[in-house]
C-alpha cells in the first residue's frame, strides 16, 4: 500500500466538504509591493499538507509585474510511495486613482524528474473577487478559472499532466483574468491561487516535481472620467493652438 504524506487526510476532507481551516498553516508576507501603475498587497501563503513558506518572500518586477521564488514547493516519492503538496497563496493588487484592471496574468514554472515507474502531475486554480463600485463590495467571478498546466516549453491544453516515467523536464503554467473582456470596471482585485503538485513511485523507483517560479503581471487602462478629461485637455490645447 502506498504512503501517504500525513497532510494527505486533511486534502480530503477538504474534497468531502470537512473543514480544515484549523490544520491549515498560514504565513503573511509583510509589506506592499509597489509597482508601475498600482500596489499588490495583503499577500498571505497556507498549506494544509506541508510546512511554510512554500512561497518565497514577493518582489515588484518591471512594469506591474509581481514575482515570488518558491524555496520548497516540491512533491517527492520514492519506493511504493506518494506524496501531494498543496499551497495556496492570496493577494490584492489596487490600482492607482484614475485607472482600471483591464488584465491579469499568471504564470508559474518548474521542473520534474521520473523514472519508469514514477508518476507526477500538477494542477492550479484561481478564484478572483473584483470590488463593484455600484455595490461597494466584493463580488467573486462565478467561476473559478483552471490554471493550463503542462509538461513541455509551452503551456498546452493538448499536452496535459500526469506524466508516467521515465523522462524530465521543465512544466509550464498559465492563466488570464480578462477583466475588460468580461465587461467589468474594477480597480481592486482578489486574487487566490491554489496548487497541488503530486508525485507517485512504485518499488525500486522515483518521482520529484517542484514549483520555482511564480510571476503575476497585470495590465491598466484609465477610467472612462479620465479618458474624457485627456480628451478635453487636448481639445483646449488644440484650440490654444
Amino acid at each position: 500500500m502506498l504512503r501517504y504524506k500525513a497532510g494527505l487526510c486533511l486534502i480530503m476532507a477538504g474534497v468531502l466538504g470537512i473543514s480544515t481551516s484549523a490544520q491549515a498553516a498560514s504565513l503573511a508576507h509583510p509589506g506592499a509591493i509597489v509597482v508601475m501603475d498600482g500596489v499588490y498587497d495583503n499577500v498571505v501563503e497556507t498549506s494544509i499538507t506541508d510546512g511554510l513558506p512554500l512561497y518565497g518572500a514577493p518582489s515588484a518586477g518591471a512594469g506591474n509585474v509581481m514575482t515570488f521564488p518558491m524555496p520548497s514547493f516540491t512533491a517527492s516519492a520514492s519506493d511504493d510511495a506518494s506524496d501531494i503538496t498543496a499551497g495556496a497563496v492570496e493577494f490584492t493588487f489596487d490600482a492607482d486613482p484614475g485607472e482600471l484592471i483591464a488584465t491579469m496574468s499568471i504564470f508559474e514554472s518548474g521542473a520534474y524528474t521520473v523514472t519508469d515507474g514514477g508518476s507526477v502531475s500538477a494542477a492550479g486554480t484561481l478564484t478572483v473577487r473584483y470590488f463593484d463600485d455600484l455595490t461597494q463590495q466584493f463580488i467573486t467571478l462565478a467561476d473559478p478559472i483552471h490554471m493550463v498546466v503542462s509538461p513541455g516549453g509551452i503551456p498546452a491544453p493538448g499536452v496535459l499532466f500526469p506524466v508516467d516515467g521515465p523522462g524530465s523536464g521543465d512544466w509550464l503554467g498559465a492563466a488570464l483574468i480578462d477583466f475588460a473582456a468580461l465587461g467589468i470596471e474594477t480597480s481592486s482585485v482578489i486574487v487566490a491561487m491554489d496548487n497541488t503538485l503530486i508525485a507517485s513511485a512504485t518499488a525500486g523507483n522515483s518521482a520529484t516535481i517542484s514549483k520555482d517560479a511564480l510571476t503575476v503581471n497585470t495590465t491598466i487602462i484609465p477610467e472612462p472620467a479620465s479618458l474624457m478629461l485627456m480628451g478635453l485637455g487636448l481639445a483646449m490645447v488644440a484650440k490654444r493652438g
